[in-house]
């Protein structure tokens, strides 16, 4: 979800983009992507675990992997559009006919999705905190 609401392209000015179809296969290789291994700790590396954006979440493998699973990818857009619509059912029926892991799913997910949209939207209006403005905001 971190990923999906980054601001890519100061990701990739910084040298920190996750989209692996553009990655080098130098990076692949510090980052450990043939590994078959979500669980890097500071034991292996002085780069896990890693950040997608500076006081983000903490993973424990490159966040670019999360883009590798279809199913994971298709949870994921189904979730993101019942946040952004407010259409919560998966199938026909009330909630108690929802199966349990979308509602396990619905129950982190949406509170997450929104507080990010806030903070995106917030940056969008007065700026990232940094000195001068990068993309919208008052200057400082």
């Amino acid at each position: 979800m971190e990923l999906s609401q980054a601001d890519h392209g100061t990701l990739k000015a910084s040298g920190r983009s996750f989209n692996c179809d553009g990655c080098a296969e130098r990076v692949k290789k510090l980052r450990r992507c043939g590994e078959d291994r979500f669980d890097f700790n500071e034991n292996d590396g002085s780069i896990w675990p890693m950040q997608i954006e500076k006081g983000g979440e903490m993973f424990g493998f490159c966040p670019g992997k999360a883009t590798w699973d279809a199913k994971a990818v298709q949870t994921f857009q189904l979730l993101t559009l019942a946040a952004e619509t407010g259409e919560i059912k998966l199938i026909d029926g009330g909630m108690m006919d929802q199966p349990d892991w979308w509602l396990d799913n619905l129950a982190w997910f949406v509170p997450r999705y929104n507080l990010l949209q806030f903070i995106s939207r917030a940056k969008m209006i007065l700026g990232d905190g940094k000195k001068g403005v990068t993309g919208g905001g008052i200057k400082r």
